[in-house]
């Protein structure tokens, strides 16, 4: 896979982003409390709308509606139609919540003190839960980003620990990957069946896992001109990249595989 710098996208400081369709995608803006939708192809904003909380981490959950977390314990329900996104319901919790997923239909949330993550339905009931008392062994120090792959496996990484876990539709820890390449790390995103992309933040690279083998290849670098990566999104249509980078101002990177 080999990529070229394309025209960077500046129109908010994003800490998260989500690819809604080929020519849009979602990006949360924690500072101004803002969660905007972006032409990827223009790079302008469509639309925007004010969140009740800072949001951290965004993702689609099915064609028209995505959900943000919120700073402290909330779960934030967006609408995304034609041009418009707008506030939907909002899900409340007794701990802070910091990624989330979307796996069968179902959330999934990841939570620091304590650390854990739940698959739970979209009202909130909870249908299973993993975490480190349960496991019988400190598995997560700070899982602050999820990402599902298409074959029911949910992948959490852990920026204390430097380690990515791969973890099957009950929750049950099927294999942590751990690397050198890997640090600081930020954001993660399943781009296929074996392959996951990963923000290293404190080298500047986005690193390729490979899930079967647990081999890393360095995909950006410094060099390319990555700063600082935190989040990531991947368009198939376009055959683009696009990546959360700097320290502040964050921007929007868009990258061309060629």
């Amino acid at each position: 896979m080999k990529l070229q710098q394309d025209q960077d996208i500046t129109v908010c400081t994003p800490l998260d982003i989500a690819l809604v369709s080929p020519s849009e995608l979602l990006a949360c803006d924690y500072w101004s409390k803002t969660v905007y939708l972006v032409d990827t192809i223009k790079g302008g904003v469509v639309a925007k709308v004010s969140t009740p909380g800072r949001p951290r981490r965004i993702c689609v959950l099915r064609e028209g509606i995505s959900a943000v977390t919120l700073e402290g314990n909330q779960v934030q329900f967006l609408k995304v139609g034609p041009g418009s996104l707008t506030l939907d319901s909002v899900l409340e919790f007794d701990k802070e919540v910091h990624g989330i997923a979307s796996l069968n239909n179902n959330l999934v949330l990841s939570s620091v003190n304590p650390s854990g993550i739940e698959i739970m339905t979209m009202d909130g009931k909870v249908i299973c839960t993993f975490d480190n008392e349960k496991a019988g062994r400190e598995v997560f120090h700070s899982p602050k980003q999820l990402t599902n792959s298409k074959d029911g496996h949910i992948f959490a990484c852990d920026l204390m620990s430097n380690t990515v876990t791969m973890l099957d539709d009950r929750l049950i820890v099927m294999r942590t990957y751990t690397d050198p390449s890997l640090q600081n790390i930020r954001g993660i995103l399943s781009i296929s069946r074996d392959q996951l992309l990963v923000c290293s933040m404190r080298n500047h690279r986005i690193v390729l896992l490979n899930t079967r083998t647990g081999n890393t290849t360095a995909l950006l670098e410094a060099q390319d001109g990555l700063s600082y990566p935190y989040a990531l999104s991947y368009c198939h249509t376009q055959r683009k990249l696009f990546v959360v980078s700097g320290q502040y101002p964050k921007f929007i990177q868009a990258y061309n595989i060629v």
